[in-house]
């Protein structure tokens, strides 16, 4: 069962948890989400998700954490451990695609030297 404990993500809980990345972590945004990320001590990533009323009745806001629950799990494999991330779901990311979502959350890391093997400028 290797293959299932690597589906899993590990998901950040606790509100303390959520406190802390948004008070210590840094911030890159996009059209659709703003990312917070955090060093986190643990030789893993963490991910939490915060998406409002605002954005849509609880179906649209599930299909949004879904979408991009998958595209963390992508794009992750090209990510430095050690980090907590919460997603912020803005409104237009009600119309995204998968594709769209892994793009983006791909550029977002980029933007914020999260990628592995990152060629400095």
């Amino acid at each position: 069962m290797p293959e299932a404990a690597e589906m899993a993500l590990n998901r950040l809980k606790k509100s303390w948890e959520f406190k802390r990345v948004y008070r210590y972590g840094r911030t890159v945004v996009s059209r659709n989400i703003v990312l917070y990320y955090c060093p986190n001590g643990l030789a893993y990533n963490r991910i939490g998700f915060s998406i409002s009323k605002k954005v849509g009745k609880s179906v649209v806001r599930n299909r949004i954490r879904r979408i991009y629950r998958e595209a963390f799990m992508v794009v992750e494999k090209q990510l430095s451990k050690g980090y907590d991330f919460i997603l912020i779901a803005r409104k237009p990311a009600v119309d995204v695609s998968f594709h769209e979502a892994c793009k983006e959350l791909y550029n977002l890391c980029r933007k914020g030297q999260l990628l592995l093997k990152q060629k400095q400028k």
